[in-house]
């Protein structure tokens, strides 16, 4: 009855928002507003004179005065074209032709409007054009995101889901291609991962983006790395003050509060972004699993529940620094906190070859704690009078800390599910502890006044610390006391550094062409020491050459080609190494390899690029052969349970193909279409001893984009994923997701509605296959939600100036005399 009624809700709701479209239609009015800057020390210019008219109106002049801050604003505008002249003494004149108004960009904004001084240049004339929704340029595709009408409203991870090449796996991570991207902002590694990284992403709004380039191929200083980049490119914003609110909540008890401001000056960007999420997740699972043994088959039946409690508080604050138009600086901090509140109940099952139950266990487990990390940042850039000379420095610091209990009772049941009098009471706590720094540089040095022939340089450091401690007992029911498990605790440090060098050739050829030649030398560095535990003491070092090859050829400005050879590696993490005995569940046992060894993949690819005003096609066929592969492995042991270890296996190959086709309709209607297959195949070592088999990876995602007005925005996504693992593989059902977005009170009150899976819950079915077993798996969650999200914007992007009337008398003369 609850959901019909929300369902009804959100069908007024698109109904109300059409009545007001009517209404409001006849008031389609635009603005023209910018910045006005000196184009040599970039600070701006205060009461410069600006004058906007029509081309086929040229007696019918609007004057307006900029600003102290040197902002201009005009508004009210019927839709049309426009020129723009600014003039001011000591510069030359700047003039804007053919700025146009229309219904579907109403309001465009010029964040630097750079003015030089009149003994330097002559008066400048600019054509001005729209930027296109996406665009290729040298090898990137480039979303443009300022000219969406989704950029207000959502978050950048809401964004980055709809991008071309994009998809979401079944744990939520993000991927490029069915591979984890890597993630710049503002041509800088963010430095975070894991649930620090979607905290960000969460947290930034995606009406602070300009644009965002997907490169498929990453360049010579990314080119190890083994998937794609993302690279986040900021807007500098408006001078002046800025700041919004926003609330949120959902039926599946999701809520959200979180808050922006940014403040900026000609030379200093403030931006501060502050918030707190909480939520509930549950659902249920089962997992039936067939032992075989030589002369005998049983079976072993799970069937679980489970309800999650979160709570996640967030900061970031960013401040940019420009000293002058060729230096700048940059500070950050990102702090996260977290808390949770896990709790399962599990009823386990013995049955025998004919499937008759013999015995059984039911199982309680209980996990809460909290974690907090925090993590500073700084870079550095310089720029050369040549066009390609850059000089990058960025360096950070992060400290992490996680503590966390789990409690674990299980209750022994006979055949007939009364209890045996045997029970079990389990108890680990632990306490986890990270600190990592980072120092990054990279050096393009022309070899040529016209920048086509330079060498890109660069180096690295990195240094990840980790203390863990893990302290297990059980309770003594004789004395009621709680014994200290020395066989399942453990206390030990991990630390990997590793050190970087590189070189690459870069030329810019005549037709278009360009090639990139480069090497990267790689030493890491890692070492275990144990205070206690089952394991020794271990310790890795290696040294790697990774080459790299980059071909790439532009025929004309909609189509072009790369082709690319590198050599990436892939190395093993604390997940992977970490020896500790993963005891949530006690019939498959789960703990990393302390030995294992990178894995270094030869990749070749070829990525052909299309776009047009209405369709643009992206496709890219890939093979990569990697050697010295370490995955998880999952074997049956005594007793029926099964282990899951992470071992270094022989070569594997993997073919890929993947394709992004976006249609623009209409220019209020557009669709997005895209997919990818990826197959891995295994040596026949593999087969054999672990019953791997080779298999595919395949997902594809529809979105469609409607916009009726300039003020409303209806999107819907559906998704579809199918994944594989060396022993087996994980189908989701289609996820549906359905949002409207409309905006109140000239833009400053957002609200959106959205519908996540209105047909049903979230869904996996499994099945992997090992030496001597067999699984079928399934497992549902709560991913059904109505959610409904609003945000107000509190002050104006613009400082308003404070000339008086006779200031403003005297400046619009001085216009009128020019």
């Amino acid at each position: 009855m609850f959901k019909t009624l929300l369902t009804i809700c959100f069908i007024g709701f698109l109904s109300t928002i059409s009545a007001q479209e009517i209404v409001k239609s006849k008031s389609s009015l635009g603005t023209i507003s910018g910045n006005i800057i000196d184009g040599k020390t970039g600070k701006p210019l205060a009461f410069a004179g600006v004058s906007l008219q029509r081309p086929n109106d040229t007696a019918a002049f609007i004057n307006r005065v900029a600003d102290k801050n040197g902002g201009f604003d005009f508004q009210k505008l019927n839709p049309d074209y426009y020129k723009l002249s600014v003039t001011t003494v000591g510069y030359s004149t700047l003039a804007m032709d053919s700025i146009r108004v229309h219904k579907d960009k109403l309001d465009i904004f010029f964040a630097d409007l750079r003015l030089n001084e009149a003994t330097t240049s002559m008066n400048e004339v600019i054509i001005y054009a729209e930027k296109p929704m996406i665009e290729s340029k040298e090898g990137k595709l480039i979303f443009n995101v300022s000219e969406s009408p989704l950029s207000s409203g959502s978050s950048a991870s809401e964004m980055l889901r709809n991008l071309p090449l994009m998809n979401v796996d079944g744990d939520g991570t993000l991927l490029m291609q069915g591979k984890t991207p890597l993630i710049l902002m503002d041509e800088k590694p963010v430095n975070l991962s894991g649930q620090q990284l979607s905290d960000l992403l969460e947290s930034l709004p995606a009406n602070v983006i300009e644009k965002v380039e997907i490169m498929s191929n990453p360049p010579p200083e990314y080119a190890t790395y083994p998937g794609g980049v993302i690279n986040i490119i900021t807007k500098k914003g408006r001078i002046g003050i800025y700041e919004r609110i926003g609330i949120s909540s959902g039926t599946r008890g999701d809520k959200g509060i979180s808050g922006n401001f940014n403040y900026r000056t000609s030379k200093l960007n403030l931006t501060t972004s502050l918030g707190v999420g909480s939520g509930i997740d549950k659902g249920n699972s089962y997992s039936h699993r067939q032992n075989i043994y030589t002369d005998s088959v049983n079976y072993f039946y799970t069937n679980t529940e489970f309800y999650n409690r979160y709570i996640y508080p967030n900061m970031r604050v960013q401040a940019d620094y420009d000293f002058n138009k060729n230096t700048n600086a940059s500070l950050v901090y990102q702090g996260n906190l977290n808390y949770f509140d896990r709790h399962s109940e599990i009823l386990s099952k013995n049955l025998d070859d004919d499937f008759i139950l013999y015995k059984a266990n039911t199982r309680t487990n209980e996990y809460n704690g909290d974690g907090n990390s925090h993590s500073f940042s700084g870079s550095y850039q310089w720029k050369g009078k040549n066009p390609v000379e850059k000089l990058q420095l960025w360096s950070g610091l992060s400290l992490s800390k996680n503590n966390n209990g789990r409690d674990f009772y299980q209750q022994f049941l006979q055949s007939n599910f009364l209890p045996t009098g045997l029970d079990s009471t389990q108890v680990q706590l632990t306490d986890n502890y990270v600190r990592s720094f980072y120092f990054s540089s990279k050096y393009n040095m022309p070899l040529n006044d016209t920048g086509t022939i330079f060498i890109s340089t660069g180096a690295s450091y990195t240094i990840n610390a980790h203390h863990n401690i893990l302290s297990t007992s059980y309770l003594d029911k004789i004395d009621n006391n709680y014994i200290t498990d020395e066989m399942l605790s453990n206390n030990f440090y991990f630390d990997q550094s590793i050190i970087t060098l590189r070189t690459a050739l870069v030329l810019i050829l005549p037709k278009k062409m360009r090639i990139v030649t480069g090497v990267q030398g790689e030493q890491t560095l890692s070492d275990f020491k144990f205070v206690k535990g089952n394991s020794a003491d271990a310790n890795n070092a290696y040294l790697r050459l990774l080459p790299s090859v980059t071909l790439f050829k532009e025929f004309n400005k909609q189509f072009n080609t790369t082709l690319v050879y590198r050599e990436t590696i892939r190395r093993p993490g604390i997940i992977e190494l970490n020896p500790n005995i993963d005891y949530s569940d006690p019939y498959n046992i789960r703990f990393g390899n302390p030995l294992l060894t990178p894995a270094l993949t030869s990749n070749f690819d070829l990525n052909v690029s299309y776009v047009k005003s209405k369709f643009n096609l992206n496709a890219n066929l890939g093979y990569s052969q990697i050697k010295n592969v370490f995955s998880s492995i999952r074997t049956l042991i005594d007793s029926g349970k099964t282990q899951t270890t992470y071992q270094n296996i022989s070569d594997q190959e993997e073919f890929s193909g993947s394709m992004w086709a976006g249609i623009t309709v209409t220019r209020k209607f557009r669709v997005n279409v895209s997919g990818g297959y990826i197959y891995y195949k295994f040596s026949e070592r593999e087969k054999l001893l672990y019953k791997y088999v080779n298999g595919a990876t395949e997902y594809a995602t529809i979105n469609y984009s409607y916009s009726p007005t300039k003020l409303t925005t209806i999107e819907a996504n559906n998704r579809y994923g199918s994944y594989v693992n060396p022993q087996g593989k994980s189908n989701s059902n289609i996820n549906i997701g359905l949002s409207v977005m409309h905006k109140f009170l000239n833009k400053k009150l957002i609200a959106s509605l959205s519908a996540y899976d209105l047909f049903g819950s979230q869904t996996y079915r499994g099945y992997s296959e090992g030496t001597h077993f067999k699984i079928d798996s399934y497992s549902q969650s709560n991913t059904q939600n109505f959610r409904l999200s609003i945000s107000y914007q509190i002050s104006k992007s613009i400082l308003k100036s404070k000339l008086d009337d006779k200031q403003k008398k005297e400046a619009l003369d001085k216009l009128s005399h020019k």
